[in-house]
């Protein structure tokens, strides 16, 4: 975290992010949207309290607001990142493309005003740093009017450690350059801490386009599984209507196959009526209960039956009955001769 440009960690609760239901994204981003707002509103405040400090002449209560707000303003930026970084995370979960859409548009949504929140952030931390300097050289040259360019550089870029400045305020003379070099000090180390804040920012910037990155990354990855989850259902569905298909055609086959030798063995039955010899009405009943029993099994072989195979089959059938006829008339003739 940020504390006067002072790295400090601030204890920020959060909120385990469940986030596998959409739901529960959209009270998570309802969350992060108000606290963009906020994020926004503290960084005006920041600002307006930076330029009463400045105008001040170091005043010790306007600083001590302007660290406490740079402070909440800083954290905030903080648990906002987190927060973002664990929608993402949660983001990685989804399987729809239509939860798809609404993440990424939201998400996305979302991580643009934090960014450009953080951008005006950096700017209003260097317009402030910039005055900071100049106010800095003001002072120091009414403590010192003959101070050159390079006495000034050298206070406000290379005198972290605040010994030149001491230096100077152990040599001034008079009330008032006493007085200025002491504004210079206060001034300085305020210019210090922000310099820090800056480029602790900047960091925060620098992450935040690589977590803008990873969402692109994550959403491009969860398009392509939704593509291929949708790919694969189609095909899925495909594969089943042709089997339903399949076994349609083979059902309606079968009975056609049935019908075909129950209409035959009916033929057969008529014709052998005339004669009505009981020897043929019990083997034909016996062929065609054989018969049957053949059609009618669940073997898959029997499955795979054709209306030519049926044709042949029954023909096979219709000979062996008439071959059996025969030789009933034969048997017949033979004891008739014998008598």
């Amino acid at each position: 975290e940020f504390n006067g440009g002072k790295s400090n960690h601030a204890t920020v609760e959060l909120v385990p992010l469940q986030g596998t239901t959409l739901n529960q994204f959209f009270q998570e981003t309802e969350v992060i949207h108000s606290k963009i707002q906020l994020f926004q509103s503290s960084i005006a405040e920041v600002e307006q309290l930076f330029d009463k400090n400045l105008n001040s002449r170091a005043n010790s209560e306007t600083t001590k607001q302007l660290e406490d707000k740079t402070r909440e303003t800083n954290n905030l930026s903080t648990e906002i990142y987190d927060r973002l970084r664990a929608l993402t995370e949660a983001n990685m979960k989804v399987r729809t493309k239509d939860e798809y859409d609404q993440r990424k548009l939201r998400t996305t949504t979302l991580s643009k005003q934090f960014k450009d929140a953080v951008s005006k952030l950096q700017n209003v931390q260097y317009q402030n740093g910039q005055k900071s300097k100049e106010s800095v050289a003001r002072q120091y040259r009414i403590a010192n009017p003959g101070a050159t360019d390079e006495d000034i550089r050298r206070l406000v870029e290379e005198d972290k450690s605040g010994a030149f400045s001491q230096q100077l305020l152990q040599q001034a003379r008079g009330q008032q350059a006493v007085a200025a070099l002491s504004s210079v000090q206060s001034r300085q180390n305020e210019l210090q801490q922000l310099q820090e804040s800056i480029v602790e920012l900047a960091q925060l910037y620098k992450q935040l386009e690589h977590l803008i990155s990873d969402q692109d990354l994550a959403f491009q990855q969860i398009e392509a599984s939704v593509y291929n989850a949708h790919s694969d259902i189609e095909k899925a569905d495909v594969l089943v209507g042709a089997a339903l298909d399949d076994g349609i055609a083979a059902r309606k086959k079968k009975w056609m196959v049935l019908g075909i030798v129950v209409l035959i063995i009916i033929i057969i039955l008529i014709i052998g009526a005339a004669q009505d010899p009981l020897k043929f009405w019990l083997s034909a009943l016996s062929e065609v209960a054989g018969s049957f029993r053949y059609i009618t099994t669940d073997d898959s072989s029997t499955e795979r039956l054709t209306i030519k195979g049926a044709f042949r089959d029954s023909i096979k059938l219709l000979q062996k009955i008439q071959a059996t006829v025969q030789c009933q008339a034969l048997d017949e003739s033979k004891e008739l001769r014998e008598d």
